[in-house]
């Protein structure tokens, strides 16, 4: 026969469960200035600010190549640059993101995501760059 207590314990702990405690579900605490850019296809650059600064970049693609090693950048720093041959990500003061793409010479449009994360939240931003 299980005791009062159990229960009492039982419901306790799954009241204590809530939204905000569950993982992927924090509110949004890098809120970017903007998530969706279009780029010219000329070498071309957009800035981007948060109001957050806890945050870091969690992964780079560039039309679905998400080969981008950040092994050797440290991207919880307030300032770093990322430099590739098709674009450059620089993080300014802990809540600026200055991101340049070089000319697209591609003869296709490009985007390039920038996924970022700070704790348990996942955000990212698109940049399309147009084809010339």
């Amino acid at each position: 026969m299980k005791s009062p207590v159990f229960f009492a314990l039982l419901i306790l702990i799954t009241s204590a469960c809530t939204k905000s405690s569950l993982d992927g579900i924090w509110d949004d605490n890098i809120k970017l200035s903007a998530k969706e850019i279009n780029l010219s296809a000329h070498r071309d650059s957009v800035s981007i600010t948060t109001e957050g600064s806890w945050w870091w970049i969690d992964g780079i693609g560039l039309d679905d190549n998400w080969n981008y090693q950040l092994d050797e950048i440290d991207t919880t720093k307030d300032n770093f640059t990322i430099e590739e041959a098709d674009f450059r990500i620089e993080r300014i003061e802990g809540t600026a993101i200055h991101i340049l793409m070089e000319k697209n010479e591609t003869g296709a449009a490009r985007v390039l995501k920038i996924a970022l994360q700070a704790g348990d939240y996942f955000d990212a931003i698109q940049v399309t760059q147009a084809s010339e």
